[in-house]
């Protein structure tokens, strides 16, 4: 019988019958790992199963591909650190939702700790931008990841200005100008890691950077719809929200 333990956040909860969940969580060393919790919406289990909750988690089936059941127990309450806050409350649900498209059981190599950072973060200033850049590093973890570093005409890392739609790699202001209205933007801060975005325009383009990818390459190849969630969070930004801070 196999079994095994680990830590995870919980992604989501779909409820199974009167108590009992079926919860997908993103683990530290299993990948994205759904499971059957009996009793998740009973009194003893109150505020365990809440998106970005991190959870101890102990997995065991009857044979490997089963579902399984998990019994779970609170690590970490991080959803309640923003509930108060609608804003940051949007983006707990889009970084869950969207780690909740990976496949399941898969190698996910060093994304549980990236996730998990973006939660611990998420109640200090500059979430958005750090979510954006998480969203590069979902795209790079299913294949899809762009080449930022410098220019795919002339070798150039100065004055990098758009991405081409077809390879992801950036290109130089100069050696795009014949073809920038093909291009898609990319902001400065993208390009240097420590770098804030100077103004909400930069926001919004890496929002329609890495949202082209997600809907043209990530949603076509997983057979799935990008969560509405996300569009959401997008939107809170890009018209307000806390972009007036950025």
């Amino acid at each position: 019988m196999p079994e095994w333990a680990d830590t995870g956040i919980v992604l989501s909860v779909k409820r199974y019958g009167e108590n009992d969940a079926v919860v997908s969580f993103l683990t530290s060393a299993h990948g994205r790992h759904s499971g059957l919790c009996k009793g998740a919406f009973g009194k003893r289990q109150a505020g365990t199963f809440q998106q970005g909750n991190l959870v101890k988690l102990r997995w065991k089936a009857r044979l490997e591909e089963h579902l399984g059941t998990v019994f779970a127990e609170l690590a970490e309450a991080y959803a309640v650190r923003v509930m108060n806050d609608s804003h940051r409350l949007t983006a707990l649900s889009c970084l869950c939702a969207m780690s909740d498209l990976l496949p399941e059981r898969e190698d996910l190599s060093g994304f549980f700790e990236k996730t998990l950072e973006q939660i611990v973060l998420l109640p200090f200033d500059g979430f958005e931008e750090r979510y954006v850049r998480w969203e590069l590093d979902l795209l790079a973890l299913s294949g899809f990841g762009m080449d930022l570093t410098h220019c795919a005409l002339s070798g150039t890392t100065e004055n990098l200005a758009y991405v081409s739609p077809k390879s992801g790699r950036a290109v130089n202001a100069a050696a795009a100008e014949p073809w920038k209205d093909r291009l898609l933007p990319l902001p400065e801060f993208l390009t240097v890691p420590a770098m804030a975005p100077k103004n909400l325009q930069e926001m919004k383009d890496a929002f329609s950077l890495t949202g082209f990818f997600l809907e043209n390459y990530l949603s076509k190849t997983l057979d799935c719809r990008i969560p509405s969630v996300r569009a959401r969070f997008v939107a809170a930004v890009c018209n307000g929200g806390e972009g007036d801070k950025i």
